[in-house]
């Protein structure tokens, strides 16, 4: 049999030879699709006001634009496993309630009294604050005052994966404000926990971090030691149950760099997304330099060297990775070079 014909026997088979495709398939590094990209904010904002004139909240379900990788072009991902969008809600929209398999995360970037409802518990969110929507969680999200604008953060491509995608639009929704607003935040934010939680969803049940507090504690944490020479300041935002990751797939992380620090490269086998809170930075990633103003967003894909300078003024910066999918898969490595 000629080769040509055992290629040929193989593919009306549907089998193929491995050892044609062996070093692509099990390779020495990770091989990320995605590429490091930033989007800048003073571009993306005036694209999202004009989403706003062209259609409704309603229409669009979640007004959103999404991130795209030029990597992974048409791939609606930001990095190989994650997604990452702008959102804007109007004044006096209402984002209709929806709930599904996919986590979400909320970095809000302008909020004058905007809201998220997560089963009936309604928060106010203010610039930077973090809020979430967990897996299989009803939510919906309200303007007020002023224009609102947020980073989402989905673990969609992990889904995907997985073929484990479901949601739901209509249904047993909650209203707002059905269960007394901030009852999350009184049970499970002050280092309290209910210990019979009847009746309460309690694997996720912290959903908002409000910016005024974890600036306070970035700032008492940086204050009292040295920062780590690869990573600056780093605190994780943490689930209070577990004391782990904020989601079963998606970590988030605070960082602080004094002025005028310069990291040393650092690896990580997750991608993440970062994007600037304070001061002025450049991530330097596989040997490029991005310089990022405030809400600027860039895509730092796995295992890519990243080196972070920060400008005449402290840099704060929050992060979000698929961290915590490979720690509890065994995948988790770092190198300090």
């Amino acid at each position: 049999m000629t080769t040509e014909d055992f290629n040929n026997s193989l593919a009306a088979a549907d089998v193929s030879p491995l050892w044609n495709v062996m070093a692509n398939l099990v390779t020495e590094t990770p091989r990320p699709a995605a590429r490091p990209h930033l989007w800048r904010y003073a571009d993306m904002r005036p694209l999202l006001v004009a989403a706003g004139e062209a259609i409704t909240a309603e229409q669009a379900e979640r007004r959103v634009l999404i991130l795209e990788n030029p990597g992974i072009p048409g791939g609606h991902r930001t990095t190989d496993s994650l997604y990452a969008g702008l959102q804007l809600v109007l004044p006096g929209e209402v984002a209709p309630a929806h709930r599904h398999t996919q986590s979400a995360m909320r970095f809000v970037f302008e909020s004058e009294g905007a809201w998220t409802a997560v089963d009936g518990d309604k928060v106010v969110m203010h610039p930077f604050d973090l809020v979430l929507t967990p897996n299989w969680r009803w939510h919906e999200h309200g303007g007020e005052g002023a224009p609102a604008i947020w980073l989402d953060g989905l673990d969609i491509p992990i889904i995907s994966h997985f073929s484990a995608g479901f949601a739901e639009r209509e249904g047993n929704a909650p209203a707002p404000d059905s269960v007394p607003p901030g009852i999350s935040a009184a049970r499970w934010g002050s280092n309290l926990k209910p210990i019979h939680p009847v009746g309460v969803k309690s694997d996720h049940p912290l959903f908002h971090y409000p910016f005024a507090q974890w600036r306070q504690a970035l700032t008492a944490h940086a204050g009292a030691s040295d920062p780590d020479t690869h990573c600056g300041h780093v605190m994780e935002f943490v689930n209070p149950v577990t004391g782990g990751a904020v989601m079963s797939t998606l970590s988030a992380f605070a960082h602080h760099l004094p002025a005028g620090m310069k990291t040393r490269p650092y690896r990580q086998s997750a991608g993440a997304v970062f994007t600037l809170v304070e001061g002025s930075a450049t991530l330097t990633i596989d040997g490029t330099a991005y310089a990022l103003e405030p809400r600027d967003v860039i895509a730092v894909p796995s295992w890519a060297a990243l080196e972070i300078h920060a400008g005449s003024e402290p840099a704060v910066l929050f992060s979000y990775s698929d961290r915590t999918c490979h720690e509890k898969l065994g995948l988790w490595r770092e190198q300090r070079d």
